[in-house]
């Protein structure tokens, strides 16, 4: 029977951990997931995009601040009340997405929040399930102790094509897989293990952890599985959860060496 876990204990978050967050859909459910654990927990977080997120999101966190507003005064009596705080840029009415912060910022938001679990949304996916970067992102801060890289396991078996894939041309590149394949284990795990994919960008002390997500759509787990046993191959991934990040206990199984 499988024992599911809250993410924070299945992550061993500090109190203090400085999180970036990139690949597929889902980064902004863990994000705030970790943000209600650390604070339910008694901690605080701070949670903030380097790239930009969806306007609607705002209202996940208890208290918003925008980039050009904050002060550490007010930032520091907004985690006193509520123990978590979201600092994003402004919202662009037409895209309906509020924009990130500089990494200047986010350097203050660390020196100012030295206890609190500072967490960031690294990249964007448009809600496809996997991704490869561009040459822009992920913009990973220096100061990250921690880097999640997420997959929804519901691309397994689809095609490798802009209709289910963010920048299939970049997958293709970096898996050796024609257009139009099926994506497959193998194909998942070169990409995210490839320096130009999922690690791209990871500071060289941060832990590196992938998370297969949506595992609970998948009939059969073997796929996710085996997708978990390749990336274990590179010697630079921790581990990998296997997900189900919009439920409450959302990791599955806890796959490492």
């Amino acid at each position: 029977m499988t024992v599911r876990q809250p993410l924070s204990a299945a992550l061993g978050l500090k109190r203090d951990e400085t999180v970036a967050i990139a690949g597929g859909g889902g980064k902004s459910a863990a994000m705030f997931r970790l943000a209600r654990e650390a604070s339910e927990a008694g901690g605080r977080a701070v949670t903030t995009t380097t790239t930009h997120i969806f306007a609607s999101q705002l209202a996940l966190a208890p208290a918003h601040l925008l980039d050009a507003e904050v002060t550490r005064p007010r930032l520091q009596a907004l985690l006193d009340e509520h123990r978590h705080v979201l600092v994003t840029g402004p919202t662009n009415p037409e895209t309906k997405r509020a924009a990130g912060i500089s990494r200047g910022r986010f350097h203050e938001l660390r020196a100012w929040c030295p206890d609190a679990c500072l967490l960031t949304e690294a990249d964007g996916s448009r809600m496809h399930p996997f991704k490869a970067p561009a040459e822009h992102e992920p913009v990973i801060p220096a100061e990250s102790t921690l880097v999640l890289v997420v997959v929804g396991a519901d691309v397994l078996g689809v095609p490798l094509d802009a209709e289910h894939v963010h920048r299939p041309e970049r997958v293709s590149l970096l898996s050796g897989a024609r257009p139009g394949a099926t994506v497959t284990p193998e194909m998942v795990a070169r990409v995210l293990a490839h320096p130009d994919g999922g690690r791209k960008g990871v500071p060289a002390a941060a832990r590196l952890i992938v998370l297969v997500n949506k595992v609970e759509t998948l009939p059969d787990w073997t796929p996710a599985h085996e997708t978990a046993e390749r990336l274990l191959r590179e010697p630079a991934i921790e581990a990998v959860l296997l997900t189900t990040l919009r439920e409450d206990h959302p990791v599955l199984e806890v796959c490492a060496r």
